[in-house]
């Protein structure tokens, strides 16, 4: 993301994901209907699980496609671990050989609502749709999945092989590429909805996916149909969908088909949106309608940001509180491809003095309120983790400084004129603008931010604050979430959608490997500002073909140095609230879906 997401989380880029758990005290008891309290403006808009940048939320992803489409591997659990959750996996732990070129996944014996398995053809079918509509999935990398794989074959009724083009890293290509595939029924196999299954052809022939893949797209565009459409009820998840529609009702009831472990002991499971953050709390505060939700640090009471929970808790007669950590990079993105401030954003020095007059410490305790916590590169400092180097730890490279800010400029060609610094000495010197900076440019730019979480607002316009006393401006322009994702998501290169400059909507998320491909990597299309560094890239790839932790340590030293095309902002920490009477329910430290499933009431 969130998101970024991607841009996530997913969410993803791009959703309220961490690490915590909650059990309830009493007896298990069977039925009953959970409600989850939807973060304003963030609703899930899209139900086909190939999905491009704009609809790349973990929103999407998490809270519906995965209920009812299991992703092949389940990573995470309520431990805190990033591996694959076995329990939760629609397959066993994949097997590498042939120095860890050749992948072989034995998928577990789980069938569709519809009564067909789910098995070797099922990831077939993903892979041929995924390889011709690459350019289309938010989460593809040139080079990498599917372009490393060489081969993909039906080893057996239930098992599938991988031949790569090199040996990876298991750790990565589990956590990172496998966990891309999401296996699709031969029911949506086809071009119209007369058409008989299988008919499109794409499970056997990639050639003839792009049409199956239209009528797809084209599908769930129409939000209105997600409940009615026989399509997308043909599941293999433990849910399936009795009512949708686009501002955010939503309703499941269990897939009595499902063949998973981990079958539902709700009778009911809905999801209901709310206009703010304060209409969600005072519906918390006054009674027990919702079962799930969140709230925000405003309505909290101040903690230390080293504390899990406040003092008190406003909810304490219906609701527990738990701590949940982002699994994911938080950032504001730089566009590096606008045409006006592009070449500016190109220049470390820039992006170095709006780091530096971003004040950190002051948006987690002040902003935030304690829940949150400082970024200062790729890997979040919360939860703590293997992958967190000394040079992130701590205020990290860039600490708040907008004297030293206004320096850098000034020693860079620019002088304050009428408050804005300018470019009056334009060049490649040492104490010039820089390559395609002109004379002239002003810094003043549009920072187009997400209102769904009310900290957001108030740390960006502390930075605006605090940036202006080094002569930069920062125009401030709120957006639903879904609409700044939107914004930001569709530059290519040039024309009227690379006009935007900054965007910030929270984090982006993160797979169980926080590398940087998918973000960072000429091509990707998470990298959404455009962002290019040839040693950054060389960087990354020693990342993806080493399970080496010092590959890792120098990718994560660089990018926490060079800032690339990102600003980073504090991660919050999510305060998500559990009703008394409900037990099972966990955040798990990486994985962006929600698993009702394993909610149960208690008496």
């Amino acid at each position: 993301m969130a998101a970024a997401g991607a841009v996530l989380a997913a969410a993803s880029i791009l959703t309220g994901c961490g690490s915590g758990s909650t059990t309830s005290g009493g007896t298990p008891q069977p039925g009953g209907t959970a409600v989850f309290a939807e973060t304003p403006g963030a609703q899930p808009n899209w139900i086909f699980p190939v999905y491009d940048a704009a609809h790349n939320s973990g929103y999407a992803t998490g809270d519906l496609q995965w209920l009812m489409y299991r992703p092949l591997y389940w990573f995470g659990d309520s431990s805190g671990g990033t591996g694959v959750n076995e329990t939760k996996s629609l397959a066993a732990p994949p097997k590498y050989s042939d120095n860890n070129s050749t992948v072989t996944v034995d998928l577990k014996p789980y069938r569709w609502s519809n009564g067909e398995p789910v098995n070797a053809k099922s990831v077939l079918f993903w892979m041929h749709m995924l390889t011709a509509e690459k350019q289309n999935f938010a989460k593809y990398v040139v080079g990498k999945f599917p372009d490393n794989v060489k081969a993909v074959t039906e080893t057996g009724p239930q098992q599938v092989t991988f031949t790569l083009d090199g040996s990876y890293s298991p750790t990565w290509f589990t956590g990172v590429e496998l966990a891309q595939i999401t296996p699709l029924p031969m029911a949506w196999d086809k071009t119209s909805d007369a058409a008989a299954p299988g008919s499109g052809g794409c499970t056997e022939n990639q050639s003839r996916c792009d049409a199956v893949y239209r009528y797809l797209y084209d599908k769930s565009k129409n939000l209105s149909t997600y409940a009615t459409d026989p399509l997308w009820q043909v599941v293999d998840g433990p849910w399936h969908l009795t009512n949708f529609d686009a501002q955010g009702h939503i309703a499941f009831d269990p897939n009595p088909a499902y063949s998973g472990p981990d079958k539902p002991h709700l009778a009911h499971y809905r999801m209901e949106p709310f206009t703010s953050t304060d209409a969600e709390f005072n519906t918390l505060r006054s009674g027990t309608t919702v079962s799930v939700g969140g709230v925000q640090a405003t309505n909290l009471p101040e903690k230390k940001a080293s504390q899990a929970l406040p003092s008190t808790n406003p909810l304490q007669a219906n609701y527990n509180l738990v701590p949940a950590y982002g699994w994911g990079w938080s950032t504001s993105i730089l566009n590096m491809d606008n045409p006006t401030f592009g070449a500016t954003f190109h220049q470390l020095y820039i992006r170095q003095a709006l780091q530096l007059t971003l004040d950190q410490e002051t948006d987690v305790n002040s902003a935030m309120r304690g829940y949150g916590a400082v970024t200062t590169g790729p890997v979040p400092n919360r939860p703590d983790n293997p992958y967190l180097t000394d040079a992130e730890r701590g205020a990290g490279p860039y600490p708040f400084d907008r004297e030293k800010a206004k320096a850098l400029l000034t020693g860079h060609g620019w002088t304050a004129q009428n408050g804005v610094m300018t470019c009056t000495a334009p060049g490649t010197a040492d104490t010039q603008c820089g390559a395609g900076v002109a004379a002239g440019t002003r810094l003043q730019f549009t920072l187009e931010y997400s209102t769904g979480n009310p900290t957001y607002g108030r740390m960006v316009q502390q930075w605006k604050s605090d940036a202006a006393q080094a002569g930069i401006v920062l125009d401030l322009k709120g957006q639903e979430f879904n609409t700044v994702m939107d914004d930001v998501s569709n530059c290519k290169g040039s024309g009227p959608a690379c006009d935007w400059q900054i965007g910030f909507f929270g984090y982006q998320q993160y797979d169980a490997v926080p590398t940087g491909e998918q973000l960072l990597l000429p091509g990707a299309s998470e990298n959404i500002g455009n962002y290019s560094d040839p040693k950054l890239t060389e960087l990354i790839n020693a990342t993806l073909h080493s399970d080496d932790r010092s590959a890792f340590a120098a990718y994560e030293e660089y990018a926490a140095r060079t800032l690339p095309g990102q600003i980073n902002m504090p991660l919050r920490t999510y305060m998500e609230v559990v009703a008394k009477n409900l037990g099972g329910v966990s955040f798990p430290a990486v994985q962006t879906a929600r698993a009702p499933e394993d909610w149960y009431f208690t008496k």
